[in-house]
């Protein structure tokens, strides 16, 4: 199994590393085995496919968590903004930016939708 260099921020691989202890995710344990991993971080294909699906996760649960991120509900509440913008501008862009800068971009798409 052949396995690529991904350039992950030092914040980001602790974080993905704890939500993989944290939730059990088999799939990235080989990749993310401790939750005070260092980098570099190596990932097979199957492997980065998962972590995009952690981050579509991540994304997926912050709209469950804070519903009133957009400022055109009527309910809209600027923590829960703040909230969502954390997750989707944080673990999800850059998760995904990372990985296909080690992969082919667009190599994911199907995942995102």
């Amino acid at each position: 199994m052949i396995k690529r260099e991904v350039e992950l921020p030092i914040e980001l691989i602790e974080a993905i590393a704890q939500i993989v202890e944290k939730e059990g995710y088999l799939a990235l344990k080989d990749a993310f085995p401790k939750p005070d991993l260092k980098p570099p971080v190596f990932l097979s294909q199957e492997e980065a496919e998962a972590l995009i699906e952690l981050a579509v996760i991540e994304k997926k649960k912050a709209r469950l968590m804070y519903p009133y991120y957009d400022d055109e509900h009527p309910k809209y509440d600027e923590v829960h903004e703040e909230k969502f913008d954390d997750v989707q501008m944080g673990i999800y862009e850059k998760t995904i930016f990372y990985v296909e800068s080690a992969f082919k971009k667009g190599a994911f798409d199907h995942l995102l939708k």
